[in-house]
This record gives structure tokens, sequence and C-alpha cells, in this order.
């Protein structure tokens, strides 16, 4: 939440109300300190031999903290973007009962499980019409969508094939 684009515009709106700014800062922190804290465990993952996986939306600003930065930064890891709909997300087009459509909530994911990584990799081909994800639709997208976990459940699953015969 704290390192969406939509923070940013409370930033602006919130700029000369101190006591906001002061509890934003202070949260704000916070969600570094977490972010940093997964970024350790990466980096042991990593280290050990065994994979991670990082997801955030693909226009966070936290992907421009240095922890991830250097993560990124290795040779072994890859940062994919993705595009929701391409997994099956969707969205209602207006109140309840109405009829659902695709979402495209880009979003970036970090690993260095090369499989995982191919087979998150794919974006819309713009054929369809999206959900804007406004007006409390974006609570329900941080849901995966159950093409999402399979996708990542395959990737794994061939990455280990992999390993095991030695490619």
């Amino acid at each position: 939440t704290f390192f969406s684009r939509l923070q940013e515009l409370n930033k602006h709106m919130y700029r000369n109300d101190r006591e906001w700014m002061s509890k934003y800062e202070d949260l704000l922190e916070q969600a570094k300190r977490y972010v940093r804290f997964c970024a350790g465990i990466y980096e042991h993952q990593r280290k050990s031999g065994r994979y991670f996986l990082h997801e955030h939306p693909w226009l966070a600003t936290s992907w421009r903290l240095p922890c991830l930065l250097q993560l990124e930064g290795y040779s072994d890891v890859a940062k994919v973007q993705t595009h929701m709909c391409q997994f099956g997300m969707t969205s209602r087009t207006g109140g309840v009962g109405s009829e659902l459509d695709p979402v495209l909530k880009p979003t970036g994911f970090l690993t260095n499980c090369m499989a995982i990584a191919r087979e998150l990799a794919r974006k819309c081909p713009r054929d369809h019409q999206h959900v804007n994800l406004v007006g409390g639709r974006a609570a329900d997208a941080a849901i995966y969508p159950q093409g999402l976990c399979r996708a990542i459940c395959r990737g794994l699953a061939t990455q280990l094939r992999e390993d095991k015969s030695g490619r």
C-alpha cells in the first residue's frame, strides 16, 4: 500500500497536514523495514541454493529500494512483468451482480527461479477491455487468481525437474 502510485496523490493532498504526514512517514518506514527484511531472507535463500519469489505492482516505488535493486543486479535473478488478466484476474464492471471483466494490473516478480520467471512473463495482447481498479476494486485484486498460483507451481516443478536432470 505504501509503495503504490495512489499514495503519491495522498501525499500531495495531505502535504500541509503535519500529523498525517508524520503518521505516513512512520508507516512508510515500517513498510521499508519489512521489504528489507524480506530481501534479507531472499539473499539467504539464494546463497543457500534455494529459490525465492517477490511480487509487487510493477509501478510500486519499492522497486527502487537499494535492497531490491541489489537483488535485481545478480546474474541469477530475473525481474519480469506480467499482466494479471493473463492469469484470469477479473473484477466487477459495476456494483454487486454486475458482469466480470479482466483486470490488467501490471505486476512485477523478482526471482532466482528461471522457470517461474518464464511462466510469469506474460503480457496482455490488448485484445479485450480491462476493468479499472478504482472505487474499491483494488482490494480484491490483491488476491492471486488461481491461474497465477498454478503458473508459479508449474514453474517451480519445471525448475526442480531441470535441477534434478542437471540442466
